[in-house]
């Protein structure tokens, strides 16, 4: 698996449903009709990305999307494809995680035995989908066993609303010759600090991964980081890549210190512009206030001497402020 573990899961969600189509659907079934719909599927499902944020009931909001996907796709020729494939999204996001296996058997049934939808009705159709549902279910526990594990945990500290600091213990055991001390300075320095953020970023990547499943969007996640990866241009990249999917770039900042962003300007700016978040140590006195605008989040110490500087200009730097 790759380390861009909701990229993996999209491609697994995407292949999966493609598999579907072809079943129901088919000799009518045509990859080219359907992937803009399951692409169109996944931006509002996992992504929050929708075209009608002010319409509150997901099923609602999905099919108002997947009828702009209609219109901007819909031929003579095509017409009653595309329309059977927006009424089968009807049954398909039940079938993605919403319902226990009872109720989504039922939900099988009641496809197989759908009239009003132009589909080949057999004997085996209901058979062929619930064995697809069955390898679907599977599919995802066997990704979850993938990420899971006992060695390491992540854990979540409030700094702000719905936002919450990211470290990582491990749970590994050491023969007792080595001191508490030096099993934590060896875990937090060194090439070692920075392999740590690789698994660091994955689980939180995961975490917010297994929120979007459940529909929850809201969680914010600060990761750590550490300056000596400037100086390791591929590794910095892999790293970063970790976290390069829509979802993850709203949900996840990198924390890092001004002093080394005012090191990295160039860098650091250039991924700004690319989506990622960077939330900011004031570290040193000497700031630009119009800088502070690009981060998504603002530490101050408040024994600092810009303190005040920040607290006065809390509205023209629109990060949000975390005291220290």
């Amino acid at each position: 698996m790759e380390n861009n573990i909701i990229n993996t899961y999209m491609k697994l969600i995407k292949t999966r449903m493609l598999d579907f189509f072809r079943i129901v659907l088919k000799n009518k079934y045509q990859k080219s009709l359907v992937e803009p719909f399951i692409d169109r599927y996944i931006d509002v499902r996992y992504f929050d990305e929708t075209n009608y944020a002010r319409e509150r009931n997901f099923v609602s909001r999905l099919n108002k999307d997947l009828l702009d996907v209609y219109e901007e796709s819909v031929t003579d020729s095509n017409e009653d494809t595309l329309k059977t494939i927006v009424a089968l999204f009807g049954y398909l996001v039940f079938l993605d995680d919403t319902h226990n296996n009872t109720k989504n058997f039922g939900i099988i049934k009641m496809l197989s035995e759908d009239k009003k939808i132009r589909i080949e009705l057999s004997e085996d159709l209901f058979e062929d989908i619930r064995n697809w549902y069955i390898d679907f279910k599977d599919s995802k526990l066997k990704f979850q066993e993938t990420i899971n594990t006992k060695t390491f945990q992540i854990v979540k500290k409030s700094v702000y609303r719905k936002t919450y600091e990211i470290t990582l213990e491990h749970s590994v055991r050491i023969p007792s010759i080595f001191s508490q001390y030096a099993i934590n300075r060896s875990f937090n320095s060194g090439v070692v600090n920075e392999d740590k953020l690789f698994i660091e970023y994955i689980l939180t990547s995961n975490e917010v991964l297994n929120e979007v499943i459940n529909f929850d969007y809201t969680n914010k996640y600060i990761v750590e980081f550490t300056n000596t990866l400037f100086e390791k241009g591929k590794k910095i990249i892999r790293l970063l890549n970790v976290l390069n999917s829509t979802i993850k770039k709203k949900q996840i900042s990198i924390k890092i210190n001004y002093s080394d962003y005012r090191k990295n300007k160039k860098f650091i700016n250039s991924k700004i512009k690319e989506g990622y978040l960077f939330a900011v140590v004031l570290d040193e006195k000497n700031i630009d206030i119009n800088e502070l605008i690009l981060f998504s989040y603002v530490y101050v110490f408040e024994n600092s001497e810009i303190f005040d500087i920040i607290e006065k200009n809390r509205e023209n730097i629109g990060a949000k402020i975390i005291k220290v």
